[in-house]
Parts: structure tokens; C-alpha cells; sequence
């Protein structure tokens, strides 16, 4: 079985609390937490030059990524390596549209935007503040691989229940200076 954590932070934005990245820590994380995949998903940013320098640093694959505020909630959008020129581009329309605190887009952009969402993984937070709403999950429904949930009781109870998404639970991590250790 594999082993990913597709919901990590690598850069501040508005959207995010103070913190300064370090290569060394995410090197750490990874190794600590036995990881096979990772992706880069900063609030409603995409650092192609970043992304080359840390999928170049670290022993496994790296996938870009992005948190983006649609509509009350948050939704990771996270594509293949190969097709990075192409998320480059979008990921920079949705920094063009959010830029302050408290901005974000609706399905109907994101889907401008993206296109076809179903070239890539769409994963709302879920059971996980601050969700997507039950109107907005059914707008996004037809591009929706998992739901996000935050904590291991809540990956369960959705286990259990076959009329919930299927659970996802990511560490949302900082790779800060000062990272403690696995969440």
C-alpha cells in the first residue's frame, strides 16, 4: 500500500498564518512518515519554481497542487507532473482572481478555468473546516474524487458510511523552520 499526504503547505499567503519554509524539514517529514507521494497545495497559489526545486530535493513523486476558496469552502486541485506548463497557467488565473483575505471564486469559475476538472484529483474539504457546502458538493460532484476529512474518528465514521464520500485525511502541514513532527 501506498503511503501520500496531498495536502501541504510550502509558502504564505494571505490565506495562511506566518511561516518560513524549509526544505530540510519537508526532507524529514517525508522520510518520517515513510512517504511515497506528496503534493504542494498552497492556498490559492502555484510556485512552478518552488515546485521544480522541491520535486528535485525530495526521493519521491512530488505533485502539483493548489487550495483554492471556492465559494465558502476549500478545494484541492491537484494535476499530473507531465501536464505542468498547463497547470501553471490556470493555477495563475485563480492568484489573478484571489487576491485578498476572504476573496474567492465560484464552481462555475473554477470550472472555467480548469476545464475538464476530471484530468484532475478534486478533493473538497469535507468533514473539515471550512467545508464545502452541500449546494457547492453538488455542483462539484461530477469532478470529485474524495472528501477531505480532519481527524482519523472522522476518516472512520465516513468509512462506515456508504452515503458520505469517500475519506481522505491529509496532514495539512506547514514545512516550517519550526515543524514539531508528524501530525
Amino acid at each position: 500500500m501506498k503511503k501520500i499526504d496531498l495536502h501541504i503547505h510550502t509558502i504564505r499567503t494571505i490565506s495562511d498564518r506566518p511561516f518560513d519554509f524549509s526544505i530540510e524539514t519537508f526532507k524529514r517529514y517525508v522520510a518520517d512518515a515513510r512517504l511515497d507521494a506528496v503534493a504542494v497545495t498552497n492556498h490559492d497559489v502555484f510556485d512552478a519554481e518552488q515546485f521544480d526545486w522541491i520535486s528535485n530535493a525530495l526521493p519521491i513523486v512530488v505533485f502539483p497542487g493548489i487550495e483554492i476558496n471556492v465559494e465558502m469552502g476549500h478545494v484541492l486541485v491537484i494535476a499530473r507532473p507531465t501536464d505542468l506548463d498547463e497547470f501553471r497557467a490556470k493555477t495563475a488565473e485563480v492568484s489573478r482572481r484571489i487576491t485578498k483575505r476572504g476573496d474567492r471564486i465560484a464552481v462555475e469559475e473554477l470550472v472555467s478555468i480548469f476545464g475538464n476538472l476530471q484530468d484532475h484529483l478534486v478533493i473538497p474539504h469535507y468533514d473539515k473546516g471550512p467545508s464545502i457546502s452541500g449546494e457547492v458538493l453538488a455542483k462539484l460532484a461530477p469532478y470529485v474524487s474524495a472528501g477531505e476529512v480532519d481527524s482519523a474518528k472522522k476518516f472512520v465514521r465516513n468509512c462506515k458510511d456508504p452515503s458520505k464520500l469517500t475519506p481522505v485525511l491529509f496532514s495539512d502541514s506547514r514545512m516550517a523552520v519550526d515543524f514539531s513532527g508528524l501530525p
